[in-house]
This record gives structure tokens, C-alpha cells and sequence, in this order.
């Protein structure tokens, strides 16, 4: 079994403990992307830790804590309760504004939360707070070191992409991956999917622009001046990089609507030079769940880890980082991506 620990019970944790009980037992509905990742399937995963610093969730079954607000994710599936209780985070940053007024706060010293990870002696630790918490996310990466555990970064902080941090993750030969997840099939994926398709048809790219528009925690966070800048600086800078020359890109959240709940909608506009210079515009909306979208990628992240554990691999790896990360170390075009992930993953 993968031992996992959750840190943040979002939205997309909620997916993922959703999808990890709908799939465990037939894992040929429809949404998995794939049944097994090396030898191991939905059913290997065990949760055995979640940790929260929102004092609604702290002290309930995670089952319920899934449900309670300000998570806006839908009820797939009737859970029973799993007997693990979300415990108290850390938090070593000043919280902004938005996230401030949406959760009351709560939170465990480092002593204790370390103490408390050491006895579910995890195999990964899922780093799933909200995004711009950086020195949270650094002294869970720390602690994640400490107890001998492979870590996963889900958030934009720079982890996985940190030479001092990846060295001392492979000198105690962890694993650790990152940084910024990126969803299975939301903005980033779709933009970068149809650039490299209009390339190869021939067509030269001059510019695109992505605005997105959504509700939940996450998304209200992002409007945070200094978040939204850094996250539209990571979402751009991928997304230029799936062409062979420079273009013109713009990326990034405009708005949170709370009605929207866990639903999103990017709004594509890509410009292009076709035969005789003759131009090509693209107007694209896509509408998508952030939870589900995280969800599957996740299971699928979880256990590559593991994999690789069994191949005897250590530090940042190549495959899962580019596979299902905006911001690596590594040239990370859609296509390849997906290919060398097939190749080392996927056994038939």
C-alpha cells in the first residue's frame, strides 16, 4: 500500500478521496486516465493523514470535511466514514486578505505536527494548501525531508525547482515533484495542447491570451495582487514554451464569481499567419470542475512516485514533474510530456 498524507482538505482533495473510493473497486468507469500506473492501481493508494488550518474542518472524519465550506465541490459519492481525522496544520506565513475573511484559522505547532506525520509513517505527502503560502509549503517540504517521506508540490512555491532542495531529497534518496499542478484537462493543458496542434499544422502563432473565471478558495485567493501576478508569470512562461519561437502570451485568473462554486471557464484567444500570410483567430471556451481535474492527475502522481521508489530513483524526477507540473526544471512540451510518462508508467 502507498501510505499518503494530505495537506489542505480543498477542493481537489475532495476529488481525490472522492476518486479514490470510486474507483477502487471498478476502475473501468469513465474519467481514470489510467487503471494502472507500474503495478499499482486505485486500490493501493491509502489514505492515512489529512491536516488542515481551518478550525471547521480540524477534529472531523475526512469524509466530512470534504463537504464543509468553504469547499463547494459536489457529493459523487456516498462515503463512508474512513476513520481519518484532519488534524491541525502549520503555518508559517501572514495570511492575505481573501483567505483571510473565508476561513476561520487554526493551527498546530511544528513540534506537534511533526510528531503526529512520524507515526503514520507516510511513503508521499501531498503538499495541497493554498497558493501563496510559501514558507508553509517550504517547512512542510522540510518536514516531509525529516520523516523520510517523498513529497509532492501542488502549490506555485518553488520546491522542485529548488537545486539545494532536490539535492538533499535524492542524498536521502526521496523523491520529491512539483511545482504548480496542472489540471488533467483545464486551461493550461487545453492552451497548450492546441498551440502545439496549430503549430504542426503549419500555422505560425503570433500571440494568445487566456482569461479564467471561476469560484472557490483557490480562486478568490489567486486575487490576490502578488499571487495573481506570480501565477500569471508561471501560466505564461509554460505555455510560450510549448512553441519553438517566442509568441506573445498572456495567461492568467481575471475574476472569481462565487456562484461559479468548483466550476471554471477559460476563455482562449489565439491569433495565427496561415498561407499568404492570411490570418487565423481562434475563440475558445472551455468549462470545466477544478476538483475533478486535480483529482485524477493526483492519482495518478501518487503512484508514479511509488514506482519510481521501486525503480530505486531519487530527487526530482523528470517524467512526473514534466507529466503533471506548469513550472519544472526541465523542457516540458505537452506531447513529449505525456510521452515519456506512457513509456516509463504505463506497462502493458
Amino acid at each position: 500500500m502507498i501510505r499518503t498524507v494530505l495537506l489542505g482538505v480543498g477542493n481537489s482533495t475532495s476529488a481525490l478521496v472522492q476518486g479514490l473510493e470510486y474507483y477502487k473497486t471498478n476502475n473501468s468507469k469513465p474519467g481514470l486516465w489510467h487503471n494502472l500506473v507500474g503495478k499499482y492501481g486505485v486500490s493501493d493508494i491509502e489514505l492515512v493523514g489529512a491536516y488542515d488550518i481551518n478550525k471547521n474542518k480540524i477534529n472531523s472524519d475526512v469524509s466530512e470535511a470534504i463537504f464543509t465550506s468553504p469547499n463547494q465541490l459536489e457529493e459523487y459519492v456516498k462515503l463512508k466514514n474512513c476513520g481519518i481525522v484532519v488534524e491541525k496544520g502549520i503555518l508559517e506565513d501572514d495570511v492575505n486578505t481573501n483567505l483571510k475573511s473565508s476561513i476561520d484559522i487554526s493551527t498546530n505547532s511544528t513540534e506537534a505536527f511533526k510528531k503526529s506525520l512520524l507515526e503514520k509513517k507516510p511513503d508521499v505527502i501531498l503538499n495541497l494548501i493554498s497558493s501563496g503560502l510559501d514558507a508553509t509549503s517550504k517547512k512542510y517540504a522540510e518536514i516531509a525531508f525529516e520523516v523520510n517521506s517523498n513529497f509532492l508540490n501542488a502549490t506555485p512555491t518553488n520546491i522542485a525547482n529548488d537545486e539545494k532542495i532536490i539535492n538533499d531529497f535524492k542524498n536521502k534518496n526521496l523523491i520529491l515533484v512539483g511545482d504548480d499542478l496542472m489540471s488533467q484537462f483545464g486551461g493550461t493543458a487545453f492552451h497548450k495542447g492546441i498551440m502545439n496542434l496549430i503549430n504542426e499544422r503549419g500555422i505560425r502563432v503570433n500571440k494568445s491570451y487566456q482569461l479564467d473565471v471561476g469560484g472557490g478558495l483557490e480562486t478568490n485567493n489567486t486575487l490576490d495582487e502578488n499571487l495573481r501576478a506570480i501565477k500569471r508569470k508561471v501560466k505564461s512562461s509554460t505555455i510560450e514554451s510549448e512553441l519553438p519561437y517566442d509568441v506573445q502570451t498572456v495567461s492568467g485568473t481575471t475574476d472569481y464569481v462565487d456562484f461559479m462554486g468548483n466550476s471554471r471557464t477559460n476563455y482562449f484567444w489565439i491569433e495565427g499567419d496561415s498561407f499568404l500570410g492570411s490570418k487565423i483567430t481562434f475563440d475558445i471556451y472551455l468549462r470545466s470542475k477544478d476538483g475533478p481535474n486535480a483529482g485524477g492527475l493526483l492519482l495518478d502522481l501518487i503512484r508514479g512516485i511509488q514506482y519510481s521508489r521501486d525503480l530505486n530513483e531519487s530527487g526530482n524526477i523528470k517524467e512526473l514533474s514534466n507529466f503533471g507540473f506548469k513550472s519544472t526544471l526541465f523542457d516540458n512540451k505537452l506531447r513529449n510530456s505525456y510521452k515519456e510518462f506512457f513509456n516509463k508508467y504505463i506497462v502493458n
